[in-house]
């Protein structure tokens, strides 16, 4: 009987959170920091008495941020969201392939702040800073994609612990800035399982 390699590409329709040919153990990390994510959640929120529904709704939302952050930076996603639609292009599929599309459809902060509490502008402004790192990213020159990327991430991580946020959320920005603008937003050369590996290039003596 033959064994499926683990790093051998699954054969399967194209996935919104894994890309296109995601390998077993892709999928596992990012599956694995969606996990992460939701008991960090669990940590932090040990003191609050939420209904039920509450910590469903917040376990499907961080799951999906926490899990995204991997699942973005795959070479299967890079493929995916870098390169030509691989399903129907109705409007929807269109939208969602589209780099600023993808992240505005990331609604979590405004969902967030809307149901656990916090000041009313808490969700729009990440969402926002979200979306506008996202924007200048995908206007950047390409070598610059990635450090205007890394400086959005940053400076998002720098102001979020000085804001008032949801009780058990003010770690939340910092993750949702890593999956859309630095995961998802920043274009590489994507690698499939097997291929020759990129060797650093040595600077000669001058």
């Amino acid at each position: 009987m033959k064994h499926r390699d683990a790093h051998a590409p699954l054969v399967a329709r194209p996935s919104w959170f894994f890309g296109s040919g995601a390998t077993r153990a892709e999928r596992a990390l990012a599956c694995l920091a969606g996990a992460v994510g939701v008991c960090f959640l669990f940590w932090h929120t040990r003191n609050l008495d939420w209904p039920w529904w509450k910590y469903a709704v917040a376990v499907t939302l961080v799951f999906d941020l926490a899990g995204g952050v991997v699942a973005n930076g795959l070479d299967a996603a890079k493929r995916f969201y870098h390169g030509p639609l691989p399903l129907p292009p109705t409007r929807l599929n269109r939208f969602l392939h589209h780099e600023v599309g993808f992240a505005a459809a990331h609604l979590q902060p405004v969902v967030i702040g809307l149901l656990f509490g916090g000041p009313w502008w808490w969700g729009p402004l990440w969402y926002g800073w979200a979306l506008t790192g996202v924007v200048l990213v995908s206007r950047a020159r390409r070598y610059l994609a990635r450090p205007v990327g890394l400086f959005a991430v940053l400076a998002g991580v720098l102001v979020a612990p000085s804001l008032p946020a949801p009780a058990g959320f003010a770690w939340l920005p910092a993750v949702l800035l890593l999956k859309l603008v630095l995961a998802h937003a920043v274009p590489e050369t994507p690698l499939r399982p097997g291929s020759p590996t990129i060797t650093p290039c040595h600077h000669q003596a001058q």
